[in-house]
């Protein structure tokens, strides 16, 4: 009976202890599993932060790297109104003048100093800052209507009518030259489309009054075929501005028109009277006058 009993401790005892070694282990493998669980956390965590600290130190460089943006400055326009004969001389100073200008902008509106002028008086253009021109009247008509500023008119340039022919004409050597010789042929530019016509016109209409006549006048549509005849043989001379031939070099100029019938063209530059002394379209109208404008205006025939 003893020996039963002891049996029984004995066995209810191995079951103990083997009951303990099963609870230690369960504890040791859940104290394995929860301890990466736990550092994996701390890793999500640090990485976060870390990535947080990047985009932080990301944006402080690009803040400081990023130049201000500024806003373009809007451009200013200079509004003229031209005598159409200027045309070419005014592209070459526009650019001159915009080149040297940043976000400035020179509209140059051209055409006969009569329509110009009444254009203006009837307020059809209401932009004009600077006007140029060769008419006397014109320049009368817009400062008594308080559109031009009479103390701002300055007498720029003058250009004038005269008589050309080729380089090796031996037979056209003076201005009487066209009027002694019967079979001389003269061209002009159609009065009706031309500056240089319509003077040209006047003036052999004045020395009919003198009893002095061309009986061979060609009218050419433009100045270019004026200058083709010429130079061709097609015509012995021609009655143009001084200004349209002072490039052409197998032309010469003969003779002035006489001032006593014809007077020369006197370009004269006015300024708007709302224009301000410091704005751009002051500047440019300053600029016109300067020794480098006037050179450019000596360049294309221009007496200055």
């Amino acid at each position: 009976m003893i020996r039963k009993n002891a049996l029984r401790w004995a066995l209810l005892l191995s079951l103990c202890v083997l009951l303990a070694a099963c609870s230690n282990d369960d504890e040791k493998e859940s104290s394995e599993t929860d301890e990466p669980k736990e550092n994996s956390e701390v890793t999500k965590e640090e990485e976060a932060s870390d990535a947080t600290a990047s985009e932080e130190t990301d944006s402080e460089q690009t803040s400081d790297t990023e130049e201000p943006v500024s806003e373009e400055e809007e451009s200013q326009v200079v509004h003229m109104t031209v005598e159409e004969s200027l045309e070419d001389v005014m592209t070459e100073l526009i650019s001159i003048f915009e080149e040297e200008h940043e976000n400035v902008e020179i509209d140059a509106q051209y055409g006969h100093t009569e329509s110009l002028t009444e254009d203006l008086i009837n307020g059809d253009d209401q932009d004009m800052d600077i006007y140029f021109s060769s008419s006397d009247q014109g320049y009368e008509s817009l400062v008594e209507a308080g559109i031009l500023d009479q103390l701002a008119t300055k007498y720029l340039l003058i250009n004038e009518i005269v008589l050309v022919t080729t380089e090796d004409n031996e037979d056209i050597t003076s201005y009487d030259s066209i009027f002694k010789n019967d079979d001389a042929t003269l061209s002009i530019v159609n009065p009706e489309s031309s500056l240089s016509g319509s003077h040209a016109e006047e003036l052999i209409q004045a020395e009919k009054s003198n009893e002095r006549t061309i009986e061979n006048i060609e009218k050419s549509n433009d100045i270019d075929t004026a200058v083709s005849d010429i130079k061709e043989g097609k015509t012995d001379a021609g009655l143009l501005l001084r200004t349209e031939v002072s490039e052409e070099e197998d032309l010469k100029i003969v003779s002035r028109a006489p001032r006593s019938l014809t007077d020369p063209f006197v370009y004269s530059l006015g300024l708007s009277q709302d224009i301000a002394d410091d704005s751009v379209a002051k500047e440019f109208y300053r600029f016109l006058q300067s020794e480098e404008a006037l050179e450019v205006f000596a360049n294309y025939g221009y007496i200055v």
